[in-house]
């Protein structure tokens, strides 16, 4: 081998080690840590080959569950280019449908059968003409929070038509038994030899169908070019459809296979989608392969911590929180690799949006702060909102803004898909009660916020490259984790067997009761002050540079943006919005409930807040506005189907987010902004708008007008037809049959039978002159000359 390709490879090698140098000292740091946990947890179990084969079966049970969810994650993540966070509400759904089935009588095996093989298939095909067709050409903050709303919107409509409040189990469909396996000292049930032989057949399935096949390497193909594949005489909607149905056989199945080892629960199925997503991570969400072996992993290491391992106080949730921990481990450490979304709408055709001015922001927030002062002394007729149930629930619709408005720079100006504020507003609300909860100091909601700021900065630095589907999957991750292992710490939150953890606000000598008057007013004021304000940055140098991330990070760093700053500021600032909102949160229900900043406590407003457009800062306002009137109206109104309504309405309201990407907030705001006396532009383009799409009126083109005699005679020279022998039995006009041809033209219209053309005129005689002298002679005119 030459000498200067030896040294050429020995660079390259240098060059990589070199690359992944920090993520060999990251992964060796991890190690460490897992082993002192292990340490300091173990439980004192003996290590025999009772408990480890418990732990072999069992994990690889739990494994096989996930590695059949993950790989339909894969599969139609692969094939078409759309993730799909509804992959385990659509398991839930099709898992709860199977009981049903089982519960009327349907023998085990037809049940899932009539499921797996026709109901979810066909559903998928559904999802995929209604709604997944038309995500492939969005922007992905708009793809991903579609598919989001589903699987909330799935969530709302099984709470609707299966009561949460009744348990429900699911007999495993081979029974109870099982056999013993002397080697390993353990009994494994048959329903677990299923689960385990179902994962293997379906992993060897899919990585012949993808690999070895025509059609699988077709549907691979589609994701990068629709077109090269059809010009290859393949049918790209078909594979599409052929994906969808797949992955919606496979989600039932996962879900159908766990139900029958713990009970039917909604949230717990469909968050199966991020133990799915974990293993999936491993695969690096394209190889089937190692997605099965990292569920695989994730399983096993599920069973060694709750069979050897000891956890007390509030990390007994650990076993359950690791896929969202190796989730977010493997997020930071792997490079970013899957399918790059691709929008093929061009960039000069998107309408540009208009700034909120500081006038404008300044004049809504005077607005509003009418509406709440009305509101507050009860001149509102006929409605009993100043009662303190109403006062209530105006009191948590200012707080849901306020945590709301944390999103509008984070996400709607950055480009950061965040799902979880509620994190930041618990921390927050812990802040709050570690410092002023006992006094009810409001200046402490300053010291918080701050507190609650650093910490979000300090979040956001490990996903500093991350962005788009991998930075939504890490803020997931990352809820799951404060939700399972640090919100449940009673160091932090300890709820007191009396009393309450927050006092009511003292302002020298007004106290602001938790549901009062006061209160109300106070919020309002906070948050028009925050609204202005954060319209104020959007025109600043800061919220141009956020803009400029947002569209291309290469673009800004290339104009001399340090964008890990900009980032930093924008997380720090959101979680400092956010840590506001969640200490008047605590104050307002006077406890903290770690329920309350959970994943599943946040989705819901984001969603109603996307749907009224993220980049809106009065739009958070709408947003909590109407989920508090959801709360209201299925509180209020005992109708069944109106029982879940707070969950299923932002789930459907966000998936017309297709037919207006930018939320309806900027359609209603652009058609109401011409009323305003200071707004000629908006005016303007009313009026520019409805002159394009105006029908243009030509005029009359004279299509049913009489030929003149004039014209006759002009278009007898140009045909040359002067001359020529009338037609026997003359022409024919509406007034019946003339030997004059000029009298006769003179009625002829286009309906008319054409006028004939001689070709036997001599070519000797020079032509003739009509004898006819019309009496008015009139010049041809356009509409002649378009009839001839």
């Amino acid at each position: 081998m030459p000498q200067q390709t030896i040294t050429k490879r020995r660079a390259d090698v240098g060059n990589l080690l070199r690359a992944n140098r920090h993520r060999a000292i990251v992964i060796a740091i991890l190690a460490v840590a897992a082993i002192g946990v292990c340490a300091w947890t173990w439980a004192g179990v003996p290590v025999s080959r009772v408990t480890v084969g418990s732990v072999i079966v069992g994990g690889l049970a739990t494994g096989a569950i996930y590695a059949v969810s993950a790989s339909g994650l894969v599969l139609t993540y692969s094939t078409t280019g759309v993730f799909n966070f509804a992959h385990g509400a659509i398991g839930m759904y099709w898992a709860f449908a199977y009981w049903e089935l089982r519960e009327r009588g349907m023998p085990a095996g037809l049940a899932a059968a009539l499921v797996i093989l026709v109901l979810a298939p066909i559903g998928g095909v559904l999802l995929d003409q209604i709604l997944f067709q038309r995500l492939k050409n969005v922007r992905l903050i708009v793809q991903l929070m579609v598919t989001l709303g589903l699987m909330i919107a799935i969530i709302g409509f099984a709470d609707t038509q299966w009561k949460p409040d009744q348990p429900r189990f699911l007999t495993p469909a081979v029974g109870n038994g099982g056999f013993d396996i002397p080697m390993l000292g353990v009994f494994v049930t048959w329903q677990r030899l299923l689960t385990i032989c179902v994962a293997v057949v379906i992993a060897i399935g899919l990585r012949l169908l993808l690999y070895k096949s025509r059609h699988g390497v077709a549907m691979r193909a589609v994701v990068d070019s629709p077109a090269l594949v059809a010009l290859n005489g393949a049918n790209p909607a078909a594979l599409e459809r052929i994906a969808w149905a797949l992955g919606s056989s496979l989600a039932a199945l996962a879900g159908i296979l766990i139900a029958a080892q713990t009970n039917l629960h909604v949230i717990v199925l469909s968050f199966l989608v991020i133990d799915a997503v974990a293993a999936a991570a491993v695969g690096r969400l394209r190889s089937i392969p190692w997605t099965v072996a990292g569920a695989v992993l994730i399983g096993l290491g599920q069973q060694f911590m709750s069979q050897f391992l000891s956890f007390s106080d509030g990390f007994t949730n650990a076993p359950k929180a690791l896929p969202a921990i190796v989730l977010f481990g493997l997020l930071i450490l792997l490079p970013e690799v899957g399918i790059h979304h691709k929008v093929h709408t061009p960039t000069h055709l998107r309408p540009p949006l208009r700034l909120t001015t500081t006038r404008d922001a300044t004049l809504g927030a005077t607005v509003i702060l009418a509406i709440a002062l009305i509101w507050s002394n009860g001149w509102f007729p006929g409605l009993d909102l100043w009662s303190p149930a109403g006062f209530e629930n105006g009191i948590t619709t200012m707080v849901s803004a306020i945590i709301l408005l944390s999103l509008v720079p984070l996400t709607g100006w950055a480009g950061q898909v965040w799902f979880a504020p509620m994190t930041f507003a618990g921390i927050g609300a812990v802040a709050y009660i570690h410092l002023s909860g006992s006094n009810g100091f409001v200046g402490g909601l300053l010291v918080c916020a701050a507190i609650a700021g650093i910490c979000g900065a300090a979040l956001a630095i490990p996903t500093m490259k991350l962005s788009g589907l991998y930075l939504a999957l890490s803020s997931m991750a990352l809820a799951r984790i404060f939700e399972l292992l640090v919100f449940t710490q009673s160091s932090l939150i300890a709820p007191p067997s009396e009393g309450t953890q927050f006092v009511p606000f003292r302002f020298f000598d007004l106290t602001l009761e938790r549901n009062g008057q006061a209160f109300f007013v106070a919020l309002t004021i906070l948050f028009c002050a925050a609204m202005v304000g954060v319209a104020t940055l959007r025109r600043s140098k800061i919220g141009r540079r956020l803009a400029a991330i947002r569209d291309s990070q290469a673009a800004a760093a290339a104009a001399g943006i340090n964008v890990t700053k900009v980032k930093l500021l924008a997380f720090g600032l959101s979680a400092a919005i956010a840590g506001l909102g969640g200490a008047l949160l605590g104050v307002q229900q006077t406890i903290v409930v770690s329920e309350n900043f959970g994943l599943f406590a946040g989705i819901p407003l984001i969603l109603i807040l996307v749907w009224g457009g993220v980049s809106l800062p009065v739009a958070a306002l709408l947003g909590s506005f109407q989920t508090t009137l959801f709360i209201v109206t299925q509180e209020t109104f005992e109708i069944p189907v109106l029982s879940s309504l707070s969950i299923l309405a932002p789930g459907i309201f966000v998936m017309i987010l297709i037919t207006n990407p930018n939320g309806m907030g900027t359609r209603v705001g652009g058609r109401l902004a011409r009323f305003l006396p200071w707004r000629p532009d908006a005016r303007a383009n009313f009026q520019a708008n409805i002159d394009a799409h105006r029908v243009f009126d030509p005029g009359p083109l004279g299509l049913n007008e009489p030929f003149t005699a004039a014209a006759v005679v002009e278009i007898d020279h140009a045909l040359g037809v002067v001359g020529a022998a009338t037609p026997a039995g003359g022409y024919h006009n509406s007034f019946g049959t003339s030997t004059d041809p000029d009298s006769a033209a003179a009625d002829i219209g286009l309906s008319e039978p054409s006028l004939p053309i001689s070709t036997t005129t001599s070519a000797a005689a020079p032509p003739a002159t009509s004898t006819a002298t019309p009496t008015t002679t009139t010049p041809p005119t356009s509409s002649t000359k378009t009839q001839a």
